[in-house]
């Protein structure tokens, strides 16, 4: 029997392999691309590691590297460096699998000239593809994924911002990336760094150390083990069941409210008890001993001198007779018949003295303690005799003097005679 259908068999068959061939090939096109995008984000994790590095260095470094950088003039941070200070590891490599090496520009924002802004550029090697720059550049995990495709433009994934790299002094070609290192970014990185961690963490002992004084606000430490430190001040109490201490206790005041049993001496400056302090022997003190009165029942002896710091007056009531003290001068009072006198006998002073002066009182006495007269010996009139005249010297109960002559009814203070002074004599005597 004769096929009459065998051509068209053969041509489905053909057809079927046309297929099956066509998407063979779109599946490993496919294929290669899904490959290709992955080693692209193996490339993305690579630059994220490096910008996590940079980014940590800034934090720990920020004032030095502030300082050594200005908004012109940039500071560049290697992967050498990054691996040198333990960021990186000593097997990261300085090179991606286009041969384009990493580097970190650092200057100082220009509206805050008190922040660091930074750009990680890759340069060298061979470009990336257009493909391969958009990938890469939005799988960066760490500050603003970008690329270069100008070669003296860095742009953000999915085109989010634009900057010129002349603005941080960097340099590169068409196909590499940048990534942007925002003011934010690094100053977040400087607080993660000043962060004073809970737990400790392996390797990082600065995580769990305070460079500064800490401000409790007035509340507690509480469950502290040892304290260890090298002084200690306190505005208020300090309590405790024991207190060891291998060296001296010393202070301005000391409160006990039962015995103090000391082996030894109890030494201090000031020693106060509210009740009474007996010894069985001598108190000794090479310092004050102080009260409000200090008895003797024997002799008062002191190997220095009698300072005697209140002072009285001469002539002023006192009591009880007996006591001793001493005036402004220094000179020795004595309570005597209940007034302060000194023992110094007498003293007589004379001299001159004009119209409306006051006789001084003889160093050490009071007036009550003295009497005093005057005389007219140098106020002589001796002129115009046909009128009343006559001379004046006077003194009033407080010592001051009337010197002088009347003339016609008017009294005129000292002498009309060129030739005199003009002044009375007087005399005061003290005891």
């Amino acid at each position: 029997m004769k096929k009459h259908d065998r051509g068209w068999a053969n041509l489905d068959v053909a057809l079927a392999l046309i297929v099956v061939m066509a998407m063979t090939v779109f599946g490993l096109t496919k294929y290669k691309d899904w490959q290709q995008e992955k080693n692209w984000q193996v490339e993305a994790s690579h630059i994220s590691t490096y910008a996590a590095a940079a980014r940590g260095y800034v934090g720990r470094n920020y004032a030095t590297l502030l300082s050594a950088t200005s908004t012109t003039a940039p500071t560049v941070i290697t992967t050498a460096m990054l691996k040198n200070t333990g960021f990186l590891p000593s097997g990261f490599t300085e090179t991606n699998s286009q041969g384009q090496r990493l580097n970190t520009y650092l200057v100082r924002n220009g509206q805050n000239t008190e922040l660091l802004q930074g750009m990680v550029v890759s340069s060298g090697g061979s470009v990336y593809p257009d493909k391969a720059l958009r990938l890469i550049s939005r799988d960066i995990k760490t500050g603003f994924g970008g690329y270069i495709d100008d070669g003296k433009t860095a742009t953000g994934a999915l085109r989010s911002w634009k900057i010129l790299l002349s603005s941080y002094g960097a340099t590169s070609g068409n196909g590499h990336i940048a990534v942007l290192l925002s003011t934010d970014e690094l100053s977040g990185a400087q607080e993660d760094n000043d962060r004073l961690y809970r737990f400790q963490v392996n390797g990082r002992p600065d995580l769990n150390k305070m460079h500064t004084a800490i401000d409790m606000g007035g509340n507690n430490l509480n469950s502290v083990g040892t304290i260890n430190g090298q002084t200690g001040t306190f505005s208020g109490n300090v309590s405790g069941s024991n207190g060891i201490f291998t060296s001296n206790v010393s202070g301005a005041n000391g409160s006990f409210t039962q015995n103090i049993t000391a082996g030894a001496q109890v030494k201090g400056a000031t020693v106060r008890a509210d009740s009474d302090i007996s010894a069985g022997r001598n108190i000794t003190a090479t310092n004050e001993v102080s009260g409000a009165t200090v008895k003797a029942t024997g002799n008062l002896s002191a190997g220095g001198v009698l300072q005697l710091d209140r002072i009285n007056v001469a002539g002023i009531a006192c009591y009880p007779n007996g006591q001793i003290s001493r005036d402004a001068n220094g000179g020795v009072l004595s309570c005597q018949s209940g007034v302060w006198r000194r023992n110094i006998g007498s003293t007589v002073l004379t001299g001159l003295i004009g119209n409306g002066q006051q006789i001084p009182l003889p160093t050490g006495f009071s007036q009550n303690q003295c009497t005093w007269s005057v005389s007219n010996s140098e106020n002589p009139h001796g002129w115009k005799p046909n009128y009343f005249a006559g001379q004046v010297a006077a003194v009033d109960a407080n010592r001051v003097v009337t010197c002088g002559y009347y003339d016609e009814y008017v009294f005129h203070p000292g002498t009309n005679r060129t030739d005199l002074t003009g002044k009375c004599s007087f005399i005061i005597s003290c005891s």
